[in-house]
């Protein structure tokens, strides 16, 4: 029998920060503004169902960030302009039309 999910999607958007010097992170490369922005379009987007973006740790692929991961799917973005957060909201929060949102997927074997 299949577990009823609290949250119809959930994404996690990497917010972690690293002083200067260190290795890049997704906090130094404006994910903290891409998730403030995310969250308040989302909130006003009409989406019918429960769902859920949030700030998150390190998901350790910060040179190719800021990134995201939502589920249940495990798809990994990359959104790293505002017209990218509307572009996911319509075709991945509203309308999970892949062909559209393709070119935001950020592949497994990308490093």
């Amino acid at each position: 029998m299949a577990k009823e999910q609290f949250y119809e999607k959930h994404i996690f958007v990497c917010d972690n920060t690293r002083p200067p010097g260190e290795r890049v992170s997704c906090g130094n490369q404006g994910s903290a503004e891409l998730l403030k922005l995310f969250k308040m379009k989302a909130a006003k987007a009409g989406i019918d169902y429960k769902f859920r973006i949030q700030r998150s740790g390190c998901l350790d692929r910060c040179e190719l960030g800021p990134v995201q991961v939502a589920y249940p799917e495990g798809t990994w973005f990359k959104l790293r302009t505002e017209a990218d957060v509307d572009l996911l909201i319509e075709s991945y929060l509203k309308k999970d039309d892949a062909s559209i949102y393709a070119h935001l997927i950020l592949h497994n074997d990308e490093k």
